[in-house]
């Protein structure tokens, strides 16, 4: 059985133009907002921080050694990618009468913006949203379409919502943790790195719910409600099986509920009907896969195949330099939106898919 990084299919037709992504480090610029306020007090010092060209374990363990913690006293909210200037929250638990001067740990990748006290650490899930600010060069638009066109689809995607898919950043370079993920699954083996055999699961399973949206979206069912969807409310994990189309109708037009496809996993499905006949028959030739992952413990997990983009504003700086700025909720990827507006071109040279 062969899995593999595809071009899934886009909601909105094809790319209005192409364009270099990521050329410069400040080409990608991303701002964490929390789901709380600090409470002001506690043993967890809360620190906003710049990182600039790492990923998020490596200040993690640039704070263990500066602090001289635990890893377990390290907590985030979310990772953000390398190669960008990201600015998001850290917690550092330490016995509540040491002080430390948190500006002595900056230096040329790592700055300290803020640095409060919380009585928690910080936990995966704790991000309200995301801000992007992103810069694509060499714009080149294809044949009949403009900056009117990007316009109108940027519209569109606000009032539709674009599909939620894991970006290629979830499956490796070249899908390498999709196929190692697939690989040790099917021989039946365990990581001696638990953190690892984790991400690697974690590919596998992103693959399946994007292959659900692409069959989705192939079949015209993308900005439909479909009888016996599982739906999740806005902003919120919680959600419910759709019995009654003639209700769950509006509030899905209004974008108070989002239908979801699967992480597949341990639990009986969540859905009845024509969703869960359409969902059956697109698993069904991983039926041997989704078995191995429920051997290993793993639980099902639904996630909104919509997102809709807010605060979204074009700023060009000349005829091929634009800057896109919106906000997403958590979890949701930013290449995802701008496939369906721009054929990306890396500063590696590789087109994103």
């Amino acid at each position: 059985m062969e899995i593999h990084v595809q071009d899934w299919p886009r909601a909105y037709g094809t790319p209005l133009a192409s364009a270099t992504f990521r050329q410069q480090l400040s080409d990608f610029c991303v701002d964490e907002d929390l789901r709380f306020e600090p409470s002001g007090e506690g043993a967890h010092h809360l620190l906003l921080i710049e990182k600039r060209n790492i990923n998020t374990d490596i200040v993690c363990h640039k704070l263990r050694r500066f602090a001289e913690v635990n890893p377990t006293d390290i907590g985030y909210a979310g990772k953000k990618d390398r190669f960008a200037i990201a600015r998001q929250w850290f917690s550092v638990q330490l016995p509540l009468l040491r002080e430390i001067d948190w500006s002595e740990f900056n230096d040329d990748e790592v700055t300290v913006l803020k640095a409060t006290r919380h009585d928690k650490k910080l936990r995966i899930g704790a991000v309200k949203q995301n801000h992007f600010a992103i810069t694509l060069r060499d714009l080149n638009f294809s044949q009949n379409y403009d900056k009117q066109a990007l316009e109108q689809r940027l519209e569109q995607i606000q009032e539709q919502g674009f599909p939620n898919y894991f970006g290629e950043q979830r499956f490796g370079h070249n899908g390498d943790n999709l196929t190692r993920g697939a690989e040790l699954l099917l021989v039946n083996k365990k990581l001696k790195n638990r953190n690892l055999q984790g991400l690697l699961f974690s590919a596998v399973r992103s693959f399946f719910f994007n292959q659900v949206l692409a069959r989705r979206i192939e079949a015209n069912k993308f900005t439909e409600l479909m009888n016996g969807d599982y739906v999740q409310l806005d902003g919120s994990e919680s959600g419910f099986t759709v019995q009654d189309m003639a209700q769950e109708l509006p509030r899905f037009v209004a974008k108070d509920i989002h239908p979801t496809a699967p992480m597949p996993g341990r639990g009986r499905s969540q859905l009845l009907a024509e969703a869960a006949e359409f969902e059956a028959e697109v698993l069904e030739p991983y039926h041997e896969l989704i078995a191995a992952l429920e051997r290993k413990g793993l639980n099902g997990e639904r996630r909104a195949i919509r997102v809709f983009p807010k605060n979204v504003m074009l700023q060009w700086h000349n005829e091929q330099t634009l800057e896109i700025s919106f906000s997403l909720p958590k979890g949701a990827f930013a290449t995802s939106l701008l496939r369906e507006l721009f054929a990306l071109k890396t500063h590696t040279q590789d087109y994103i898919q």
